[in-house]
């Protein structure tokens, strides 16, 4: 009636990496908006430039130089937001810090209009949320 089993010799469990953090929706939407206006910074750069350059060969030289400084400037932005945006999407601390200065400066500077403080201010909320995802 009663059936003797045998002991079944038990091994140490295995050892798993931890599973990588997962990325939240909101920072996923975060990073894709963030590419998305260095893209536009960097389209802007090159038409800026494109025509200081032209300005520079044909009417006037000073709005040329000007332009190729104002060109220089919105490029060295345009390639900071898309490394940021790669770094928020790859959950990099280096990212959320400089995220979270940008939106810091963003408030500061915001302080003449008001209204223009509220976006800013929950995607800082939302920074400091979700703190813990960045490595």
């Amino acid at each position: 009636m009663y059936r003797l089993v045998e002991a079944v010799p038990v091994s140490a469990p295995a050892y798993y990496p931890p599973p990588p953090p997962s990325r939240p929706i909101g920072v996923a939407i975060l990073a894709i908006l963030v590419v998305l206006v260095g893209v536009i910074l960097l389209l802007a750069a090159i038409a800026v430039l494109v025509i200081s350059g032209f300005a520079a060969l044909t009417f006037l030289p000073m709005f040329g130089l000007a332009g190729t400084i104002l060109g220089v400037v919105l490029l060295v932005f345009a390639l900071v937001w898309i490394g940021v945006g790669l770094g928020l999407w790859d959950l990099r601390s280096w990212a959320w810090w400089l995220a979270v200065i940008v939106m810091v400066l963003t408030i500061i500077g915001a302080f003449a209009a008001p209204a223009t403080i509220v976006v800013p201010l929950i995607i800082l909320i939302y920074l400091v949320l979700v703190r813990h995802h960045f490595r």
